[in-house]
């Protein structure tokens, strides 16, 4: 991670943990909704779960590490459980809430991601012009020697 202000770091930290609150609720919203609100009667459940929930694993490895690439991809991942958190609430009008708390989960994931990755590449780039700046300074100083 590149030198940040502060505040830039406290804004990082907080959409970091902001898109983390939503990967694992919606991890475990999906869970609880396949096993228990909603179990499939044609296939066999862990089926399911593997099938709904298993592309949410690949990118946790990478979000708990703080990959910068990871985040960029992840909120496009959240983009189709938000969808499938729209089926699910007309799918299933009964249970409604279960599909509105997918949505959220995903919308909130999806908003830290975007935002991380945003944030982080801009500072990044401040730093590389910063830098840049500073090793034209040094030539110009060593070339005037």
């Amino acid at each position: 991670m590149p030198d940040n202000s502060t505040e830039t770091q406290k804004k990082l930290q907080f959409l970091q943990n902001l898109a983390l609150i939503g990967y694992f609720s919606l991890l475990i919203i999906l869970m609880i909704n396949i096993v228990w609100l909603i179990p499939s009667r044609h296939f066999p459940t862990a089926l399911v779960l593997i099938v709904v929930a298993g592309p949410l694993l690949f990118p946790m490895r990478g979000l708990l590490n703080n990959n910068t690439y990871t985040y960029q991809w992840a909120s496009f991942l959240s983009l189709a459980y938000f969808a499938h958190g729209i089926s699910e609430v007309s799918a299933y009008p009964e249970i409604w809430y279960a599909g509105i708390l997918e949505t959220l989960a995903s919308v909130i994931m999806y908003i830290g991601c975007v935002m991380y990755a945003r944030i982080f590449k801009k500072e990044y780039k401040k730093n590389l012009k910063e830098k840049e700046k500073e090793e034209e300074a040094e030539k110009e100083r060593s070339q005037d020697l």
